[in-house]
């Protein structure tokens, strides 16, 4: 009933890009740069009391709904560069192999930009009381900034990765061609 929706592959397939390329193997390393620290920063950033108000989330909201229009245009650009160049038929293993990473990188950035949009609208979402099925949700007011800030920083690596990727693609291109 849920496979239409069901994101967990982009997840799965997301951090299986976060390999070592000569052995293959998932690289710690970048499990550590891409899971462990925007945890360890947003922790930090809770610690600090660093915390939302109505400026900075309308600022994230609309910054995230850009961002998810535009990753939307960019899946759809590689889309049709990956469709152009198997149709050369002599498109290499490692040309293919970038396209479908920064394929799958952009599919997760566009998860966590909805992802994070629907978080942050629930900022807006104000309890008449702090009880809810014997839960005080009050002592619970951390998880929503912790959380947003692990994605944000999660995009924001993941942006970063992608801006390499296409970085050495097009790098590798204009050097075979010019």
């Amino acid at each position: 009933m849920f496979s239409k929706i069901n994101v967990l592959g982009i997840v799965q397939d997301h951090i299986l890009t976060l390999k070592n390329y000569r052995t293959n193997k998932l690289h710690y390393p970048d499990i550590f740069l891409f899971v462990f620290l925007p945890l360890a920063i947003s922790l930090l950033f809770i610690y600090l009391d660093f915390s939302l108000n109505d400026g900075m989330v309308n600022a994230l909201i609309t910054s995230f709904s850009v961002f998810a229009a535009l990753l939307f245009n960019l899946l759809l650009l590689v889309y049709g560069l990956t469709e152009k160049e198997v149709e050369k038929v002599s498109i290499s293993n490692e040309k293919l192999s970038i396209l479908r990473e920064i394929h799958i990188n952009v599919s997760f950035c566009i998860l966590i930009s909805v992802i994070t949009n629907t978080i942050l609208l629930t900022y807006f979402l104000k309890a008449k009381s702090c009880l809810l099925f014997n839960i005080n949700v009050c002592s619970l007011q951390w998880i929503l900034p912790l959380t947003t800030y692990y994605l944000s920083i999660q995009f924001l690596l993941t942006l970063f990765m992608i801006l390499k990727r296409i970085y050495k693609l097009l790098a590798k291109d204009f050097k075979n061609r010019y």
